[in-house]
């Protein structure tokens, strides 16, 4: 054995074993939302919500430093800055030296009624980036409340050009637990202290009637508050369909006494009643401006308002001056344990600076996780296994060898995934096994160039290498375009969709190794134990081999009925208006909504949960049943659209009503006891910890931390079940204790609906989806063009976007005819399809430059040329559409409900992409010898 292939050999073993490394065992291998289960968040910071609370708190200050400098007027908010009113000129120099001394950020003008003081625009940007970073660290403190242990791994980051945007992920949190995290998450935490208004009448039944006793409007030294009326029987806030019911409204002092930037410590704890209250400690600075403001209402015998994010939850008295900086907080039945867990935790974490918003909630059941892995696995290997039988009956032996080469392809991707500690997601497992598929391409452009070399009368050692080297660059081209689509998914999407990007984009990198160095490797180590062959195993086909066809003959009637199908398709389908079209099917993420994926035991039909739907004011829901394996479940797809106007508040809402909805279609629903099979594991552990029919010791924390084996148990054993739910509490495992399942009994129906996932999209973020899709297209569009240019000429630049536009068109077209969902991993798939497109056209490409160089073609016709070219490389380009057409059908039929979307335009694309190479972009190119003969020619000069 030469010392070259030793080298090889121990190469390939290092790179091999270095791979498994990252992914062996299996365990390492870190799993999507999609697939595990969880929650998803993308949360936006309301940066002029910061602004405002500035302005506010400017105002408080600038009204004491005026009262300690003996300066008259009063300063009122207006839109966008402070109004200083009843200020004669003269008091300029005095505002000047206290802006100077006390108060930054700020521009003072004089106006006719006195002073205009306005942010500068440094001042702003400070405040919003100050707001971005300071959201990004609260709720990484919340989580870590939530999850003090880090045993469900959350993932926080920044996103969005300005920082505006936090993505949080959190795996193992569940529907049932889904709203309280999103309160804890986004609710500000901002806690006040004010004097009740040294006013006649502090309490008013409506706005209205408090505006009416002032004349139409507050005093500017006063503010109206709400103060939430809570239910007697757990002291939860009562509430509408709409918000919280208030009780009454409670005018205050518009002066902030303390706020919660002072706090250093929360948590809750019972009071003498053995009730809950939140307990929380002052720094120095806190505890003085505390020991101040009770001072004055202990002097003028008036009471304290507690607010927190606007809302009176406590208001009490003071008989002398409190000192100490220690603080409790009460309400008149308790807090409920959970609220005040809560609520110390946001009182731990601080203040947010400015409220967020949610433009994308995600819930994903653990259950329908399982079903996609293996509906997507079983797919896949279909696919794999119709390649591998595909590959030893066409090519015999060096079909083996080109297995070889993608098994080791595989190891290497998923040793770069787990290298690069890439997360594996439901559309990521469709990118590998499309990966796949063009992986064996270039196997096949190989050992069909090595054919052919054979047959011009070449050794075998001389073919092999002339088959390596003049595919070599046709290879590359083609991965290039593909590499390009993969990198412009891997900036536009999230999630998912990044998951299949970076699944594409390792692809790509180990198809490459594989095909080039790993596959020549098996080549010259036959050669190495015989130099001199006397035959090869390349199979005996003779598919599309010596073909004359003069396709060029038929390229008008070609162009004329392909693009006479997209326009019939494109007018049938009308995707141009979209509104009342049942041709275009719209996810959620480009209209807004709410899209849910519902499970019911027993015979339930589309139309009742239709009917019940419209009933309650959603006649234009969308409800579709999806097969399932168990016969004693139905499953549908949910989806309703959020009004033009709203927000996510009113998705939330909707989210609740669709929730009530599902519940009153629950055939097991006789009792009003909360359904075991809807509830989530955080609040099934913090029930039990509550109820502690264990009698163990400590605090609610220190219960939950105990209780938590035995809660994770119940939900997992529940995800295990058949059909993702129990059917009585006969299935409950038998590890959990006695008292925890007559607590179960007691405290829990059973139930018979279970919400599989989960997800809402604010119609803000639509918008930004369409714009998304859009750029993402012109700029694949725009570098695949640049690279074609760049190793062609722009004439091959032209008919390689045309064809590619071809596909899109053709694809498009036929997706909205037979009413496939479009959504954000459907726009994945066609950008993937964008770069398979234009690698199909390049094989042809190559051969058209590599003949125009030969001799017998100096003299000959463009028609001739194309004709020769598109021949020689017939059996390749089919051949090469077959194993990636393999795979994506697979997908389509196989892949379940989740990849069905996403694998139709692929199978199509296989399709058009080879007919476009022969019929569209080749055509173009004699059209344009024809139309700019000085300009250009097709003969262009090698690279």
């Amino acid at each position: 054995m030469k010392k070259r292939t030793i080298w090889r050999i121990v190469t390939t073993a290092l790179v091999c074993l270095g791979s498994a490394y990252f992914f062996w065992p299996l365990s390492k291998v870190k799993l999507g939302l999609d697939l595990r289960g969880g929650v998803h968040f993308v949360l936006e910071v309301e940066s002029e919500e910061a602004l405002k609370f500035d302005l506010k708190d400017t105002r408080d200050r600038l009204v004491q430093e005026m009262l300690v400098n003996r300066i008259p007027g009063v300063v009122t908010i207006e839109n966008g800055y402070l109004a200083l009113n009843n200020i004669g000129l003269g008091q300029k120099d005095a505002l000047d030296k206290i802006l100077n001394s006390r108060i930054s950020g700020y521009d003072l003008k004089s106006v006719d009624s006195g002073f205009r003081l306005t942010q500068t625009e440094n001042h702003k940007l400070g405040l919003i980036q100050d707001a971005n970073t300071r959201a990004l660290e609260v709720i990484e403190k919340r989580i870590r409340d939530i999850d003090p242990a880090n045993v469900l791994e959350p993932e926080i980051t920044a996103s969005g050009t300005d920082g505006r945007r936090i993505v949080v992920e959190i795996p193992g949190i569940e529907e049932g637990d889904r709203e309280r995290v999103k309160t804890l998450l986004s609710t500000p935490g901002r806690l006040e202290q004010r004097l009740l208004a040294n006013s006649d009448i502090l309490f008013f039944p409506t706005r209205e009637e408090a505006e009416k006793y002032f004349n139409g409007k507050i005093p500017p030294e006063f503010e109206l508050f709400p103060d939430i009326q809570t239910d007697s029987s757990d002291n939860l806030p009562v509430k509408t369909p709409v918000e919280p019911l208030i009780r009454r409204w409670v005018l205050l002092d518009s002066k902030t006494g303390l706020d919660g930037a002072d706090i250093i410590g929360a948590n809750r704890s019972p009071d003498q009643f053995g009730k809950n209250e939140v307990h929380f400690i002052l720094n120095q600075k806190g505890a003085d401006d505390f020991a101040v403001l009770t001072g004055i209402a202990a002097k003028d015998n008036r009471q304290l308002a507690i607010l927190l994010d606007g809302k009176v939850v406590s208001i009490l008295g003071a008989r002398e001056k409190i000192i100490g900086g220690s603080v409790s907080i009460s309400r008149g039945g308790g807090f409920p344990t959970q609220e005040a867990e809560d609520l110390a935790s946001q009182l731990r974490s601080g203040a947010l600076r400015a409220p967020m918003k949610f433009l994308d909630d995600t819930v994903v059941g653990p259950g329908l996780g399982l079903d996609s892995i293996r509906s997507g696995v079983k797919a896949s290997l279909l696919g794999f296994g119709a390649i591998v039988i595909f590959m030893i009956l066409f090519y015999h032996w060096s079909g083996v060898n080109a297995i070889v080469a993608l098994i080791v392809n595989m190891i290497v991707m998923m040793g770069l995934l787990g290298s690069f500690k890439a997360t594996l997601t439901l559309p990521g497992i469709a990118g590998f096994a499309l990966t796949l598929g063009m992986a064996v391409d270039a196997n096949i452009l190989i050992i069909e160039r090595i054919k052919e070399e054979l047959r011009l009368g070449r050794s075998i050692k001389a073919s092999i290498d002339a088959g390596f080297d003049r595919v070599f660059w046709t290879i590359v081209d083609s991965h290039v375009t593909q590499l390009a689509a993969a990198l412009l998914l891997l900036n536009f999407g999230t999630g998912p969709v990044k998951g299949f990007a970076v699944t594409l984009i390792v692809g790509v990198v180990a198809s490459l190794f594989t095909s080039i160095y790993i596959s020549r490797f098996i080549y010259d180590w036959i050669l190495d134990r015989n130099p001199n062959p006397k035959s090869i195993s390349l199979g005996t086909h003779t598919f599309f081999q010596k073909t004359s066809f003069d396709f060029m003959k038929y390229k008008s009637v070609a162009l004329l009925i392909s693009w006479g199908i997209i326009l019939i398709t494109l007018v049938v389908a009308r995707p141009w208006s979209p509104e009342n079209n049942p041709h275009i099917q719209l996810g959620m993420q480009f209209v807004g909504g709410n899209d849910m994926t519902v499970r019911f035991k027993g015979d339930i039909k589309p139309e009742d949960i239709r009917q019940k739907l419209a009933a309650n004011g959603f006649s234009d829901a969308k409800v579709v049943s999806y097969e399932t394996t168990d016969k004693g479940v139905q499953d549908f797809s949910v989806k309703v659209k959020a009004s033009e106007t709203g927000d996510i508040k009113d998705n939330s809402l909707q989210t609740a009503a669709l929730k009530s909805i599902f519940k009153e279609i629950d055939r097991d629903a006789a009792s009003v006891l909360p359904s075991l099979n809807l509830e989530g594991t955080q609040n099934l552990i913090e029930r039990i910890a509550e109820e502690n029919p264990m009698n163990y010791p400590g605090d609610l924390k220190e219960r939950s931390i105990k209780y938590q084996e035995v809660g994770n148990l119940v939900i997992n054993s529940r995800n295990q079940q058949a059909t993702r739910m129990f059917d009585t509490f006969n299935d409950l495992p038998v590890g959990v204790p006695a008292q925890v399942r007559a607590f179960l009994e007691k405290s829990y129906r059973i139930g018979g609906v279970s919400i599989l996932k989960n997800e809402s999209f604010s119609p803000s973020i639509s918008g930004e989806w369409t714009q998304k899709t859009l750029q993402a297209v012109l700029w694949a569009s725009v570098a695949i063009l640049v690279y074609v240019m760049f190793r062609f000429t722009s004439s091959y630049a032209v008919a390689g976007i045309v064809a590619l536009f071809h596909d899109l068109l053709m694809a498009l077209g036929l997706f909205t005819l037979f009413k496939y969902e479009f959504n954000v991993p459907v726009v994945a798939s066609f950008l993937t399809l964008m770069g398979y497109s234009m690698a199909d056209t390049i094989v042809v490409f190559d051969r058209i430059r590599e003949n125009s160089h030969k001799p017998e073609y100096r003299l000959a016709s463009v028609t001739q040329l194309i004709n020769d070219s598109i021949n020689q490389t017939l059996s390749r380009t089919i051949l090469t559409s077959f194993t990636v057409f393999f795979v994506s059908a697979c997908l389509w039929l196989f892949g379940g409900p989740a990849l069905n979307n996403l694998a139709f335009p692929m199978t199509i694309g296989v399709i058009t992409g080879t007919y476009s190479s022969i019929f569209i972009a080749s055509p173009i190119l004699v059209y344009w010898e024809r139309w700019f003969p000085p300009q250009e020619k097709i003969k262009q000069v090698e690279l």
